[in-house]
């Protein structure tokens, strides 16, 4: 009888793939938990009744105005249609990541954090479990208010594909509110703490975006395609219906967006599994192969907005904004990764000497040195790739410009990119210096940080001063800006203005740059000294451990264990 029972399961289960037949075989623990909970709760029906009622009568009210003054049909169902996504996207910033801040917070302050370790469940598959269950509950408000949505295209002026494009990007974002929710909560012990953060980040951040993104992009878009219309947030899906097929449209319209989207709600589930695992655990892997394969990519977009330019002035303005931002990157990930320990626990060497664990296992795994060479490697590397693809788009393609506009616009972006790269080499040493000496990791990136603040703002604070009570020209007093990164905007200056007397500002800016730069790698240098005597000191204590065990079990093993207990009091 057993037999003939299993083989209609296991011929069901050949049809479906794998990953959903392990999800409907053994769904996570923590997720059923979370939503068995959810289910009983009573207020949820009141909430989500409550919330469609409000927002479908404020849509009828609209309506009926748009209806009094005589507005088109085609014109009321845009109109509903950005009235409705602008408060479907408020609705999952703001209560997207309150609904995942309640999900590990509270544990902890219940007193039920310890009890969810002690079933042997990893970080990551708590996370996962943690993230399925805030994804569903927000997931949740989306399919109530769908047929809201649904009304707009009804009137005319919006398609029924734009209608469900909107609804996919709304998915999209609720996975990325909700990461960031985890992410926070992971941060904090208390309930209250959590929702407070939380709920402050996703005011300030969420609005901001939507300004930039939606407002400020439209612009750009409307320019870039007419048929897009401008001044509408809620443009992306209009593109993707009315954009014609092309290699424009699928970096702009499919590659970008996604990136925006996937890569920071990766980087924050990741850093909710390193938040969640242990001091002694393995909690650099998951961060560096997100780096590691999210830098490039980041890389080719940054260089991507240079080369859809026509003329050239607006090329090397994109090209400059797109080096700013991956430096901006690089900045982040150098700090980020400024809390790397020393090197790898014991429990993690066990692991991978039972795992088998390779060069490359070993390589992602935690130590300072090796993680900030890394980051440095590839930030090299990414700004090399952006101005070297754009410089040679530019001389491929110059357009109407002049010979000499083309060469100083090359000029230009190479002065810019070495002047970061020197940089980006300083970064690394001094936060990497300052980890090594620091027991602490928020006190070695709040040093770093104030210590990168006066390198940059400290050499103007001298120049302005002195500009101010010196007879001579201020001009000369420039000069006293060149320790600083900023000091790039005088020497781009310089290219087409270049001083008639003294000393050449691109000179002075980049020999100072070489100078941070030599800093930065005798820092390193220090740095990996310093790492090396703590991992020393720390082994030789094990093995002093390790032999005072090792005399207490062959004491015992010999049938004496007044001298054991005597040994192991010394």
């Amino acid at each position: 009888m057993s037999s003939i029972d299993q083989v209609p399961a296991s011929s069901e289960a050949r049809r479906v793939p794998a990953l959903f037949a392990r999800l409907l075989a053994e769904p996570n623990a923590i997720w059923m938990r979370e939503m068995r909970q959810s289910a009983r709760l009573g207020r949820t029906p009141w909430v989500l009744f409550t919330l469609t009622v409000s927002i479908s009568l404020l849509m009828c009210s609209i309506g009926g105005i748009a209806t009094a003054r005589d507005t088109s049909p085609a014109n009321l169902g845009s109109a509903l249609f950005q009235v409705f996504f602008s408060l479907a996207y408020l609705v999952v910033v703001v209560v997207g990541p309150a609904v995942a801040a309640n999900s590990i917070a509270s544990e902890r302050e219940g007193r039920t954090w310890e009890a969810v370790l002690l079933t042997g469940l990893t970080p990551k598959e708590i996370t996962r479990g943690k993230f399925l269950a805030a994804y569903t509950t927000i997931a949740l408000y989306i399919v109530i208010l769908a047929p809201v949505g649904a009304l707009s295209f009804l009137f005319g002026g919006i398609t029924a594909t734009e209608v469900i494009i909107a609804f996919f990007f709304l998915f999209l974002l609720a996975a990325l509110c909700v990461a960031f929710g985890l992410a926070v909560s992971s941060l904090m012990s208390s309930l209250r703490g959590a929702l407070v953060v939380t709920l402050i980040l996703a005011i300030l951040i969420g609005p901001a975006a939507y300004a930039g993104f939606g407002f400020g992009c439209s612009f750009a878009v409307h320019e870039l395609w007419n048929d897009v219309p401008v001044a509408h947030p809620i443009w992306l899906p209009l593109a993707y219906a009315r954009v014609p097929l092309g290699l424009d449209y699928v970096v702009l319209l499919v590659a970008v967006p996604l990136l925006l989207v996937l890569v920071p709600a990766w980087y924050l589930y990741e850093t909710t599994i390193s938040n969640l695992a242990g001091p002694a655990d393995d909690r650099s892997s998951g961060i560096k192969r997100w780096f590691v394969f999210c830098t490039p990519l980041l890389a080719v977009a940054a260089a991507i907005p240079s080369i859809a330019a026509t003329e050239l002035h607006t090329r090397l303005i994109w090209a400059i904004w797109g080096l700013s931002l991956f430096g901006l990157h690089f900045g982040f990930c150098a700090l980020l990764f400024g809390a790397e320990p020393p090197g790898p626990s014991r429990r993690v060497r066990v692991h991978w000497q039972r795992e088998g664990a390779g060069f490359v296992r070993r390589f992602f795994g935690p130590g300072l040195l090796k993680t900030q060479v890394l980051a440095v490697l590839l930030g090299l590397f990414g700004m090399a790739f952006i101005a070297g693809v754009d410089a040679l788009w530019i001389l491929r393609n110059p357009g109407s410009a002049a010979p000499k506009e083309v060469n100083n616009a090359v000029e230009q972006l190479t002065l810019f990119a070495a002047d970061a790269m020197l940089y980006a080499v300083f970064v690394t040493g001094v936060i990497a210096w300052l980890r090594a000496r620091s027991e602490s990791a928020w006190t070695a990136r709040l040093v770093a940080c104030g210590v990168l603040f006066l390198v940059a703002a400290g050499p103007w604070v001298v120049a302005t001063i002195g500009g101010a009570l010196s007879d001579s020209r201020g001009q000369d007093w420039l000069l006293a800006g060149a320790p600083s990164p900023f000091y790039v905007v005088v020497m781009l200056q310089a290219v087409d203005n270049p001083p008639a007397t003294g000393i050449p500002p691109m000179l002075a800016g980049l020999g100072c740059a070489a100078a941070w730069a030599a800093i930065g790698i005798l820092l390193l240098g220090l740095a990996a000294r310093r790492c090396r005597s703590i991992v020393s000191v720390h082994e030789a204590a094990l093995a002093q451990a390790d032999a005072a065990l090792a005399a207490e079990d062959a004491a015992l093993t010999a049938g004496d264990p007044a001298l054991a207990v005597g040994e192991a009091a010394s």
